[in-house]
C-alpha cells in the first residue's frame, strides 16, 4: 500500500525549513507503515494539480499540507475538487466557527476569510483545528483504474502551520492509519554525548551486525551538534517478544556506551541534569562569555529550574569579568581572556557570588572575527566545579559562529552532568 505526502508552498521551495514530512514519516514509522513518497510542490494550481493526479493514481492514501488558507495562492481545496470531479459547498459550522475564533479576539473577520475556509469538499468529513481558522478534511473516494476495477482510496487535507497540522494528524490521521498496521512496533531511542559519531558507530556496530538478518530489527543513528541519537525500532506481533529485544539491545548498548548515554526517548540533556540535581538537592549557576547566556536558557528550559538553578552571569567583556567575577586583571594581561586561567577564575567568581553547589564556566572564541594565530575561531575553554574543585577543559570546535555556541553549550552540560556522576554517583536509569 503507498502512502504519499504532498507539501504544499512555495516558501519551501526557497529555504523555509519543511519540518511536516520529519515529523508525520516519524509518526507513521512508529506505527509500522511507511511514506512512499513525499513531494514539495509550489502554490501554482498547474503544478500542483500534476503532482496530485499522479498520486491520485498510484497511492491509496494521500496526505496534503498546506494550501488552505484565505488567500489566493491558498488552492489546496479547489484543485482537490477539480481533480476528484467532487463539488464544494460552504459549510454554515465552520464558516460560524471562524467567525467566532476572530471575535474572540476582538478582530474583525474577514469575509473572505471566512467564505474561502468553509468550503468543504462533498463526502468529505471536516477536521476540527484547534489551533486555528483552516478546517482540514478527510475524503474517501473511488478511482478507476480500469473498466472493471474501482478501488477505494483517502485523501487527507491538512493545514501547513505546524502547530496547527501536527495536533490535527495526531488526533484524525494516525488513528485512521492504525487499520493498516500490520505488526506493533515499539521504539527507544538513545540520547549521547562525549564521543564521536563514529566512536559511537564502531561501539554498537557488533550488535546492529548481529541483528542485520532480523527485518523486524531496525536501526538509525543521528547526530546534531555534538548530540548523537541511536533510535531503535523493533516490530513484531507479540509485545512481550518485542520488549524483551529492545531491553536486550539497551543492555547491549550500555555495556559499550556506559555514561556516555545520558538519557532516553522524550529526555533534553538538561532535563536529566535537573533530575539529578534535584535528586541530589544541589544546586548550579553559570558564568558565560561567548555563549551569551545560551547556557542559562538551557538550563532554565525545564520547567521546575527555579529548585535548582541559581545564579548566572554574562560576562562579555573583560571589565565585567573583574568587576562581576573578580577574574584578575593580571591573568586577563597575561594569559588573555580565552584561556583556562580565566575559565577557572570565572568559575570561583561565580560560586563566590551565588553560594552554589555547582558551577560551569564558558570563554571562547564564536568568529568570525576575533581570532589570533594562537587562539583560532572555535577555540573554547569549558569549566566545571563542585565545591570549588575546578576542573577546565579547552575545545576546538568548527562551524559557524552559531555551531560553535551551540556544541559549546552541549559539551558544557555533559561536562556538567559528568561532574555531578562523578561526585554523587547519580546515574540516568530506563
Amino acid at each position: 500500500m503507498n502512502i504519499e505526502l504532498i507539501c504544499s508552498g512555495s516558501e519551501l521551495l526557497t529555504g523555509k525549513l519543511n519540518t511536516h514530512a520529519s515529523f508525520i514519516g516519524d509518526k507513521l514509522n512508529d506505527l509500522g507503515v511507511n511514506l512512499s513518497l513525499i513531494t514539495t510542490v509550489a502554490d501554482r494550481k498547474n503544478e500542483f494539480a500534476q503532482v496530485l493526479g499522479d498520486a491520485v493514481k498510484r497511492s491509496a492514501v494521500i496526505i496534503v499540507t498546506g494550501g488552505l488558507g484565505p488567500t489566493f495562492d491558498d488552492i489546496t481545496v479547489e484543485t482537490v475538487s477539480e481533480i476528484l470531479n467532487v463539488k464544494t459547498y460552504k459549510d454554515e459550522n465552520v464558516a460560524k466557527a471562524i467567525v467566532q475564533y476572530f471575535e474572540k479576539r476582538g478582530i474583525d473577520c474577514p469575509a473572505a476569510n471566512n467564505e474561502r475556509q468553509a468550503q468543504i469538499l462533498e463526502g468529505a468529513k471536516v477536521l476540527e483545528n484547534r489551533f486555528g481558522t483552516a478546517p482540514g478534511q478527510m475524503l474517501h473516494f473511488v478511482y478507476n483504474e480500469s473498466e472493471n476495477k474501482k478501488v477505494r482510496k483517502t485523501i487527507f487535507l491538512l493545514p501547513g502551520p505546524p502547530k496547527e497540522m501536527c495536533p490535527m494528524f495526531e488526533e484524525n490521521v494516525l488513528p485512521f492509519m492504525r487499520s493498516y498496521q500490520i505488526k506493533m512496533k515499539k521504539t527507544l531511542v538513545l540520547h549521547i554525548c562525549g564521543m564521536a559519531e563514529s566512536l559511537v558507530d564502531e561501539k554498537i556496530k557488533p550488535t546492529i551486525d548481529y541483528l542485520s538478518a532480523n527485518d523486524d530489527v531496525e536501526f538509525a543513528i543521528l547526530a546534531h551538534q555534538f548530540l548523537i541519537d541511536v533510535k531503535v525500532s523493533v516490530s513484531g506481533e507479540n509485545e512481550l517478544t518485542i520488549d524483551d529485544t529492545i531491553k536486550n539491545i539497551n543492555q547491549e548498548f550500555v555495556n559499550v556506551l556506559g555514561d556516555n548515554i545520558y538519557g532516553y526517548d522524550e529526555d533534553t540533556l538538561e532535563g536529566v541534569i535537573q533530575k539529578m540535581l534535584i535528586e541530589t538537592k544541589k544546586t548550579v549557576s553559570v558564568a558565560e562569555s561567548c555563549t551569551g547566556g545560551l547556557l542559562s536558557a538551557k538550563l532554565t528550559n525545564t520547567p521546575g529550574s527555579s529548585a535548582v538553578f541559581k545564579q548566572s552571569v554574562v560576562t562579555y567583556s573583560n571589565e565585567a569579568k573583574i568587576q562581576m567575577l573578580g577574574v584578575k586583571a593580571e591573568t586577563l594581561e597575561q594569559f588573555g581572556a580565552v584561556s583556562e586561567e580565566t575559565a577557572s577564575e570565572m568559575l570561583t567568581g561565580i560560586l563566590n557570588l551565588s553560594k552554589a553547589d555547582y558551577a560551569v564556566s564558558i570563554t571562547g572564541i564564536a568568529g568570525p572575527d576575533g581570532a589570533t594565530k594562537d587562539k583560532p575561531v572555535g577555540l573554547v575553554y569549558i569549566g566545571v566545579s563542585y565545591k570549588g574543585n575546578n576542573e577546565v577543559n579547552k575545545f576546538k570546535f568548527l562551524g559557524t559562529r552559531s555551531d560553535i555556541r551551540a556544541r559549546a553549550v552541549n559539551v558544557a552540560l555533559d561536562s556538567l552532568r559528568r561532574m555531578i556522576l562523578k561526585t554523587k554517583n547519580v546515574r540516568v536509569k530506563k
